[in-house]
C-alpha cells in the first residue's frame, strides 16, 4: 500500500469515520497493491461485493468521492485476476450510466484503464457515486491532479452503509431527506441549514424527517449523504 496524504479524521459514534484530504500537492497518491490490501470493516471483515450483472466488477470497498479539485484513477490487471480486457466493455458499460461521467477523460489499454475527473461547477440532486463499481483488479491507484484536491473517505465500522452525493450551486438550496436509522450530511462548502450556519468540511447528523441546504459559499458545494 502507497499512501502519502494527510487526512484530518473524525469518528461519529463509532458507526461511521469520516476522512478528509487536507493540503494535497499533485503528484501524491493511495494505491492499493493486492487484493490483500482491500477495506475491511473493525471486524477485519471484506467490505467489497459483486456487482449484480457482472461478476468481474465489485462494489468499491472505499468510498472515496471528489469533494474539490480533479483526480486520476487507475486500474491494472494481470494474468490469474478475476477481471481481464475482455471484461473492459462492462466496466464502460457501468460508467456510462452516470451522465456526469460523459465530462471526464477514459483511456484503456491492455492491462490497464484509466479516467480522469474534475468537480467542475454543474449542480445535481442526490445520486449514487459514479465510481460506485470498479474492476475486480489487483492494484488501483488514485492520484492528485490539482493543488488542494479534496477527497472525502467514510470508513464503516461494520458494512450496511450507502453513500449518495448532490452538488449545490452557490446560493441556492436543496432539501437533504433522512434516510435509514442514522444519517450523516458531510458539507464541501459553507453552508445554511434551516438558516443556521454548517462549515466548510463539516458532517452533521439528521434527526428530523428532512432538512434544507443552502450553499452561502463562491464555489459548487459537492455534499455526501451517508446513511444505514
Amino acid at each position: 500500500m502507497i499512501f502519502n496524504m494527510d487526512f484530518t479524521v473524525e469518528n461519529f459514534e463509532n458507526k461511521i469515520q469520516i476522512s478528509v484530504s487536507r493540503a494535497t500537492k499533485v503528484g501524491q497518491m493511495i494505491v492499493r497493491e493486492s487484493r490483500e490490501e482491500r477495506t475491511k470493516d473493525g471486524a477485519g471483515n471484506f467490505l467489497f461485493s459483486p456487482h449484480p450483472t457482472y461478476p468481474s466488477l465489485l462494489r468499491a470497498d472505499n468510498n472515496y468521492f471528489l469533494i474539490e479539485g480533479s483526480i486520476r484513477l487507475r486500474h491494472d490487471w494481470k494474468e490469474g485476476d478475476n477481471f481481464s480486457d475482455a471484461n473492459k466493455d462492462d466496466y464502460r458499460a457501468v460508467l456510462d450510466e452516470h451522465l456526469e461521467y460523459h465530462n471526464s477523460t477514459y483511456s484503456d489499454g491492455p492491462g490497464w484503464c484509466e479516467g480522469t475527473t474534475t468537480l467542475g461547477d454543474t449542480p445535481c440532486d442526490w445520486k449514487q457515486s459514479p465510481l460506485m463499481y470498479e474492476p475486480d483488479c489487483y492494484q488501483t491507484t488514485l492520484e492528485i491532479l490539482e493543488t488542494n484536491t479534496r477527497i472525502l473517505c467514510p470508513m464503516q465500522h461494520e458494512g450496511g452503509w450507502s453513500f449518495e452525493k448532490a452538488d449545490v450551486a452557490p446560493g441556492t438550496t436543496i432539501t437533504a431527506t433522512k434516510e435509514g436509522t442514522d444519517c450523516f450530511i458531510f458539507f464541501g462548502q459553507a453552508c445554511n441549514v434551516n438558516g443556521t450556519a454548517v462549515s466548510k468540511n463539516a458532517t452533521k447528523k439528521i434527526t428530523s424527517d428532512s432538512i434544507n441546504i443552502e450553499n452561502v459559499s463562491t464555489k459548487l458545494c459537492r455534499l455526501v449523504k451517508i446513511y444505514k
